[in-house]
């Protein structure tokens, strides 16, 4: 269950993105094409397998560590970066940098109280103990500094290049 609604929820997170990227910068609305679908395929089939790696993980603990940080920062900034290489947006790589941050960055703290919401209404255990929260943000953020020295190197979103 776990799996399916993270999963949906990074293809949920590439669609949102696919379109805000270029109304946010340049004001105009990108279309969805085949290589949108074959991106949507590509993100399941990169989370389902870095999920799976995870969970040879023997530690709890650390299996936790790795959850937040490759399938939830790293993951998400690829996205973010996926989204942005689809849409055609026209961005600096500063832009783009600082933008997915935030993005990822919010996207952990949403996770955070989707957690808190969970284990104190529904009573479902996600922490044992409440600094889980804490070394979950860190995570995510060793995620998004993995994710942009993965990425942002790569991200040359100009229109003059990319017309090349």
């Amino acid at each position: 269950m776990y799996l399916l609604a993270i999963t949906l929820g990074l293809c949920v997170i590439y669609v949102i993105l696919f379109y805000l990227f270029p109304y946010f910068f340049e004001n105009k609305t990108a279309h969805f094409t085949k290589a949108s679908i074959s991106s949507l395929t590509l993100i399941c089939v990169i989370y389902v397998i870095t999920y799976c790696a995870i969970l040879f993980i023997p530690d709890l603990e650390w299996r936790n560590r790795f959850l937040h940080s490759l399938g939830g920062g790293y993951m998400a900034y690829m996205v973010c970066f996926i989204a942005a290489k689809d849409s055609r947006v026209s961005i600096s790589k500063f832009s783009f940098f600082v933008f997915s941050v935030l993005i990822v960055t919010g996207l952990g703290v949403a996770n955070e109280i989707i957690e808190f919401i969970g284990q104190n209404y529904f009573h479902y255990l996600f922490a044992p103990h409440i600094n889980d929260t804490w070394l979950d943000l860190i995570s995510n953020t060793v995620g998004i500094a993995v994710g942009s020295a993965c990425f942002v190197p790569f991200a040359n979103f100009r229109k003059n290049q990319r017309e090349t």
